[in-house]
């Protein structure tokens, strides 16, 4: 199991190790050690992936306080974790005081694994699309 440090320094590490692959911009950069520590303090909004569904018109319009909307997953399902439409980890739902968390089951895979397929329910709802 991952913890969030580990999770930060995996990111910090494959960043180094892309900066390294790619040539050098300025001098000014690698003058100061690289971009990737600068970067290590920039926010990004992350998504969790519990399910999904599809609606007709007609339904959604008769949606109200109490009404109950099902999802195409089981509670015991893993959700993803998505930063920039990516799916980055996988995880279990967790309550932590009394808030919604994740629990980090599994890191995903590098992005250049495309002759790999892969199954999350990102692409599947753009295939079923």
């Amino acid at each position: 199991m991952s913890t969030p440090q580990e999770i930060a320094e995996a990111a910090a590490k494959l960043a180094a190790e892309q900066a390294a692959m790619q040539p050098e911009e300025s001098t000014a950069a690698s003058s100061h050690g690289g971009m990737a520590p600068l970067l290590m303090d920039v926010k990004l909004p992350i998504r969790v992936l519990m399910g999904r569904t599809q609606l007709c018109l007609r339904d959604i319009a008769q949606l109200g306080s109490g009404s109950v909307v099902e999802l195409d997953c089981s509670p015991n399902d893993y959700v993803e974790i998505v930063v920039n439409g990516r799916v980055i980890a996988q995880g279990e739902i967790v309550v932590v005081a009394g808030n919604y968390g994740v629990r980090i089951t599994q890191i995903a895979g590098p992005p250049d694994a495309a002759d790999q397929p892969r199954h999350d329910l990102l692409n599947l709802s753009e295939k079923l699309k």
